[in-house]
């Protein structure tokens, strides 16, 4: 059995969330304040019973929430009205038991299977937070702050302070087993069932990383005390008997003490004491003391580092961050691992892991990404489903493309977007996009806009010609300004530019295709006033696309209507392209052209110069680039450039 879906609603920004979960990993990407945690805290809230905060409940409902208990208090609804209005905070828990055996105790699931068709192969479990607060308790609190001198004044502070004060105390978490076929038939559940169903662990983001003595954040310590209150049948084979050896030289340690402690404390006793006390009719004193070695085992490990033949030792505070960080998740997983062991495998574990690649090198963050499945795998016979947060762009290229949920966040709320399902409904060009985001970068999976670009010389400039853009005013139509926001620089040529557009949209981030005219005749590169139609594929992509013709047409694309088209046409959904056009009577064939045309005393070219004076001979476009910047840092913009970079910059970003 497992957990195949979850759906959200009312909790922060999750309105109306759906997250599919894989089998055994799933990834959440997607730039800053996008809710990629937040299911995790309300799994974890809802399986351990605790209250819903006025923080949890979202912006957008809160108006709504005053409003209508405005309306009740200024009598215009009824209470029965109140509650059935007030929306309630829920997640719904999908368990997908088809590939159990039929006659196989499900464990602690079958509490929640409540369907009797002996097809039905789902479970629905559903923890609520609904309104509860009974009408008299209801009126003692609130009507007080409505009301001031007699005068209903629902938009004072005092009322917004009470529901803010009182809101915990208005919601309670019920459980609920639901019927997949039927949803009014339902049962009521314990907090207890859904604990036992799935067994929640979190390692957040804010992990302490030093094994500094502080007891309280030595997971190593922590490890310790486990193996010695863990019975020796139920260790892991591997440490069992070495975890033995050390009871036993404890044990053996600690009998020792205890008897050379006992009598030279005696002797001292006897010694010290006067006044004739003991004489020899007497019993004499003794001392007993309590010694434990294992509580000092327990309390004062702490982790270290060994070097060189003489094996010398270095405190753990020598060691980087990215390894503790490391060692820690190592730790804390083995400890999940060791409490599953006790629980057995009737259950469905949960595990977060939120951005694990803090202080990691990428190659460790790739290797961590690469091996968490087959650690979990050797430490627990549990399969554990691992959900893991990141704005690691080594972790996303790492994980499989089925894996990945990107969170998309607008102004109805956060989407949690099942990549695969692009890929399903995409295959014609998945394929590409898949190698390349694995041979490249995910940078885009956490960007609030997208530049693709031809090659290397775009790529090395265009952040310069931001700057410059941004100095000439270009973007000052915005308070929030291109340069300032989060852009992923991709290099893609434009041959296959056209291949990102529908992911583009899937994702719903805008994009700017910056592209080469590329005209050609007969299938030869010439001049742009000589060439009949263009070789760039993107370019012939999109004019189809405008024409509405299939995508196998073989229609020639004419260089002309290229040129002539219209601005509104160059946006399509939320992507953009643009390409060289005209300036100062001549059309560059490439960037390297049409910098060179708008830059004419830099290179050497009179005002009237020719096409042929134009061409671009030289070898090596990076070098071009880099000799620009450097030897000519007042050179002009082209102008497709900066018409691609202002549209972009127009491009509303949720914030």
């Amino acid at each position: 059995m497992r957990l195949s879906k979850l759906k959200i609603k009312n909790y922060r920004l999750l309105v109306d969330a759906e997250l599919d979960v894989d089998d055994s990993m799933t990834l959440i990407v997607g730039r800053n304040n996008t809710a990629k945690t937040s299911c995790s805290t309300l799994i974890e809230m809802v399986t351990k019973g605790k209250s819903l905060s006025y923080d949890d409940y979202p912006l957008s409902k809160r108006d709504n929430l005053h409003e209508l208990l405005s309306k009740y208090l200024a009598e215009e609804i009824s209470y029965a009205e109140l509650c059935e209005k007030i929306p309630v905070v829920s997640i719904e828990f999908w368990v997908d038991y088809s590939l159990d055996d039929p006659n196989a105790n499900l464990g602690t699931l079958s509490p929640f299977i409540i369907d009797v068709d002996i097809d039905t192969t789902l479970a629905l479990i559903r923890a609520e937070y609904k309104f509860k607060m009974d009408e008299d308790t209801l009126q003692k609190r609130m009507q007080p702050c409505f009301y001031t001198d007699g005068k209903f004044t629902p938009e004072s502070i005092d009322a917004h302070d009470v529901v803010v004060n009182c809101f915990s105390q208005m919601f309670e978490m019920v459980v609920y087993a639901i019927n997949p076929k039927n949803n009014e038939d339902r049962q009521i559940k314990s907090t207890r069932e859904l604990t036992d169903l799935f067994p929640f662990y979190s390692i957040p983001a804010e992990r302490v990383l030093g094994e500094d003595g502080t007891q309280n954040n030595s997971s190593l310590a922590k490890l310790i005390t486990t193996f010695f209150e863990v019975k020796e049948d139920e260790l892991d084979p591997k440490v069992s008997e070495q975890v033995v050896k050390l009871r036993q030289i404890i044990s053996e340690a600690n009998k020792d003490v205890q008897r050379q402690s006992d009598s030279l404390l005696s002797s001292i006793v006897n010694k010290a004491i006067g006044f004739g006390y003991p004489n020899g009719e007497e019993l004499k004193l003794a001392v007993i003391t309590q010694l434990n070695i294992d509580d000092q085992v327990k309390n004062q490990t702490q982790l270290a580092y060994t070097s060189g033949a003489r094996n010398e030792m270095l405190p753990s505070t020598h060691n980087g961050l990215g390894y503790k960080n490391l060692i820690k998740m190592e730790f804390l997983l083995a400890a999940c691992a060791k409490e599953l062991a006790q629980r057995g495998t009737s259950c469905i574990p949960l595990l977060f892991i939120e951005e694990p690649e803090s202080h990691m090198h990428p190659q460790m963050q790739h290797m961590f990404a690469e091996y968490l499945e087959t650690f979990l795998e050797q430490i627990s016979d549990a399969h554990i489903q691992t959900f893991l947060t990141s704005h690691s762009a080594h972790i996303a290229n790492t994980v499989d493309f089925s894996q990945i949920r990107y969170a998309q966040k607008s102004a109805a709320g956060v989407k949690y977007k099942n990549l695969q399902t692009f890929a399903e409904n995409n295959p014609a060009n998945m394929n590409f996009i898949k190698k390349y985001l694995t041979l490249s970068r995910c940078d885009l999976f956490f960007a609030e806009k997208v530049i693709l670009v031809e090659g290397a010389s775009e790529r090395l400039l265009l952040p310069d010609m931001m700057k410059k853009c941004d100095r000439e005013g270009v973007f000052d139509s915005q308070s929030y300004k291109l340069p300032a926001q989060y852009y992923a620089l991709i290099e893609v040529g434009g041959a296959y530019a056209h291949l990102f557009v529908p992911f583009m949209d899937f994702l719903d981030i805008p994009c700017l295709i910056l592209t080469d005219l590329d005209p050609v005749l007969n299938k030869k590169s010439v001049p742009v006033s000589k060439g009949d139609t263009t070789s760039n594929a993107t370019i012939k992509w999109w004019m189809r696309q405008n024409a509405g013709l299939p995508k196998d047409d073989k229609t020639k694309i004419l260089l002309s209507d290229i040129m002539t088209m219209e601005t509104k046409n160059k946006t399509r959904g939320k992507c953009h392209i643009e390409f060289q056009t005209q300036e100062a009577g001549l059309c560059g064939h490439s960037l390297e052209e049409a910098i060179r045309n708008v830059n004419r005393e830099h290179f050497g070219l009179a005002e009237n110069a020719t096409e042929e004076e134009l061409e671009f001979t030289e070898k090596g476009k990076t070098d071009f680039a880099l000799k620009l910047v450097y030897d000519y840092p007042d050179y002009s913009i082209p102008r497709y450039i900066k018409d691609g970079l202002a549209w972009l910059n127009e491009q509303k970003v949720l914030v």
